[in-house]
């Protein structure tokens, strides 16, 4: 079992809807922060990840002003699906109500958000985050997460933070699993105790990417266990993972934790596929 411990993180780090998302890009360098990546730049200079122009090595994380400016802006506003959070187009004074699939079937989670659409700039850093090897960006998009849970719930209102496994080959191949990168950050900004083992991957399935819906719900048909039912019993869990598409994966894991006994599933992602925008 590996559930982490409870963190002393201010409040006001993770609660902020605001789209000035605090992140270690947001503290200001010390004078030794500066000379360092000053010395750094000329010895080894960095580049922008996306647009290749000239960053800083040790503030920006490889992304530059401008494309994380861009990155802010793909963000996700209401109306929304209550239930899948997928963005609708309503009139001003309409009420948003269920999106067609979520009428026809309706997911075992209480409700889903994500930051931003997965698109431009955003896409390319959660490919970045998650086959290029760069850890490092979970200090960014992890914020993104928050900002998106306080869209539609309080601390108040979550027990554990659960992030969605790899299978065990996969993650082999990969080094490390994304979605326990963000959840471990989100559960110490948010002061709560998380858990990598409480659900695990029992079957490899193939890459979700060309399948359609159907196909993608029957790739993922009993792919996830809860291992340990004590961990989950009773609690209200934020399941977290980097991209959510169709909502095929959220709901076979987020069904295995409720057949498990928890209380209720959420579902937070830092970005959100919408067909027609990429």
């Amino acid at each position: 079992m590996r559930v982490n411990g409870r963190n002393t993180m201010p409040s006001h780090s993770w609660a902020s809807p605001k789209s000035a998302i605090p992140t270690p890009r947001d503290i200001p360098p010390s004078w030794t922060e500066r000379i360092a990546d000053g010395v750094l730049n000329l010895v080894f200079p960095d580049a922008c990840l996306i647009c290749a122009s000239p960053v800083s090595r040790v503030r920006e994380f490889g992304v530059c002003a401008a494309c994380w400016a861009k990155a802010l802006g793909l963000r996700l506003r209401p109306p929304w699906c209550p239930s899948c959070g997928l963005p609708l187009q309503l009139p001003n004074d309409e009420e948003p109500a269920l999106c067609g699939p979520c009428v026809l079937q309706p997911p075992p989670f209480c409700g889903a958000r994500s930051y931003g659409y997965y698109a431009g700039e955003l896409s390319r850093l959660v490919q970045a985050f998650k086959f290029d090897g760069r850890k490092d960006l979970a200090a960014l998009l992890a914020p993104m997460l928050c900002a998106a849970f306080s869209t539609t719930w309080s601390r108040e209102e979550c027990d554990l933070v659960v992030p969605v496994p790899l299978h065990r080959r996969r993650a082999r191949e990969r080094g490390y699993n994304q979605s326990a990168l963000l959840a471990a950050r989100l559960a110490r900004y948010m002061i709560l105790p998380w858990s990598e083992s409480a659900l695990t991957r029992t079957r490899h399935t193939p890459p979700q990417v060309g399948l359609t819906d159907a196909r993608r719900l029957e790739n993922l048909r009993a792919a996830f266990h809860c291992e340990r039912a004590d961990l989950v019993r009773g609690q209200r869990i934020v399941l977290v993972d980097d991209v959510m598409t169709t909502g095929a994966t959220a709901a076979s894991a987020a069904g295995a934790l409720l057949e498990a006994g928890a209380q209720s599933v959420s579902v937070l992602t830092v970005a959100r596929s919408v067909p027609g925008i990429r």
